[in-house]
């Protein structure tokens, strides 16, 4: 079995970059200077606060869970945000979340 000829690590091929000592570490006056001619490309971060949600049920009869239903349905909106809506006319702090409709759409399948 011939023996494998290695590569010596003395030898530096010519096609090697130059090495570049590296600068030394700017100064804040010149970190702001350079922050503030670059411009912001992107937004400030904003933090979001953990959304919960718990479920309420509730009894009524069975009138007023028709008209809940035929006026979400004249609407075009769905029972929860008849209900919510109504909520917030009354000044309560509603997420705005909950009024809009967020319910899952069906897939054809």
């Amino acid at each position: 079995m011939a023996g494998k000829q290695l590569k010596s690590v003395e030898r530096i091929p010519d096609s090697a970059p130059p090495v570049v000592p590296p600068s030394p570490p700017a100064d804040a006056e010149t970190l702001r200077r350079v922050a503030a001619e670059a411009g912001r490309s992107m937004p400030p971060a904003a933090v979001r606060q953990v959304r919960r949600t718990v479920l309420i049920n509730v009894k009524v009869s069975e009138g007023l869970a028709l008209a809940l239903a035929d006026r979400a349905e004249a609407e075009g909106i769905t029972q929860k945000q008849v209900i919510t809506r109504a909520l917030a006319a009354l000044g309560l702090p509603v997420d705005p979340l909950d009024l809009e409709d967020r319910s899952p759409r069906r897939r054809r399948g």
